[in-house]
């Protein structure tokens, strides 16, 4: 087991307790991530990373100090200081800055691993006694509102809803369940390569992914409509493993939940209420 120290400044109370989850989830992996604090520097020189907050007041304090200096800079926000390492757009978004870590530290060759066997998407043992503790993670605040529209840019997405999914039988059933809650305009792929062309000419609400595609790495068509602009405001992802082995890299890839099949008709009604 590999332990990388992170010492970070500035954030919301949410947004440290998001990156406190983080660090607590990431124990059960070869490489483990923990907040170095001052009673970890009696034991450990200097954190290995920094993370700064660059809208608060601290960053200025934090980049003067010469103890950071020649520590990878994990910089959130504009004006971005020469040293650092990597730039990320605010709000923060702690499935980008996990994918940086991990991408720092040797856990992945690539941005986002394509394999379950990597390291990366190791199952994160919580000791949960219900999957669904971690089926519905719908929180509020969460960065995922449409972008305003430039020109040359996608129409407003309305009310469409993009389905993908390599079962028709499974296609068939969650546009009766959306049909049902007032969402008629519904668009389906079977493959992840329909998906991409249909991302490409239409904008949508809500986008369901299954990881059963087999022509493509689900996770990357995962990543493709969470990078989307104008934003996708809704990503579901669906899958048969139990929730404790893709809930959480579900959300860390930017869905807001993920639904083990075959689907509860309960929770899928009352996610659906919440569009």
């Amino acid at each position: 087991m590999k332990r990388i120290f992170v010492k970070y400044f500035g954030f919301s109370g949410t947004e440290r307790q998001a990156l406190d989850l983080v660090f607590r989830l990431s124990e059960s992996r070869e490489v483990v991530y923990s907040a170095w604090t001052a009673q970890t520097a009696e034991a450990i020189e200097a954190p290995d990373i920094l993370i700064i907050d660059g809208d608060s007041w601290e960053a200025v304090l934090a980049l003067a100090n010469p103890a950071h200096d020649g520590l990878k800079l994990i910089w959130i926000g504009d004006e971005a200081p020469a040293q650092a390492w990597r730039v990320l757009a605010a709000p923060v978004k702690w499935s980008a800055v996990l994918e940086v870590m991990d991408e720092a530290f040797g856990l992945l060759s690539a941005p986002l691993p394509s394999s379950p066997e990597l390291p990366a998407s190791q199952p994160i043992d919580l000791n949960l006694a219900h999957d669904e503790d971690l089926d519905v993670v719908l929180d509020e605040g969460d960065a995922t509102e449409p972008l305003p529209l430039e020109p040359g840019t996608l129409p407003v997405a309305g009310r469409r809803v993009l389905v993908v999914d390599p079962g028709r039988d499974d296609r068939l059933y969650l546009r009766a369940k959306l049909a049902a809650s007032g969402l008629h305009e519904v668009d389906e792929a079977a493959t992840g390569t329909e998906a991409l062309i249909l991302l490409n000419t239409h904008a949508y609400l809500l986008v369901t992914v299954d990881l059963g595609l087999t022509d493509m790495d689900p996770w990357e068509l995962v990543k493709a409509v969470d990078h989307t602009r104008p934003a996708i405001a809704h990503l579901f992802v669906t899958g048969t493993a139990p929730a404790w082995q893709q809930g959480l890299r579900a959300r860390f890839s930017g869905a807001q939940v993920y639904l083990r099949k075959p689907l509860h008709p309960g929770q899928l009604k009352k996610l659906l209420l919440n569009i």
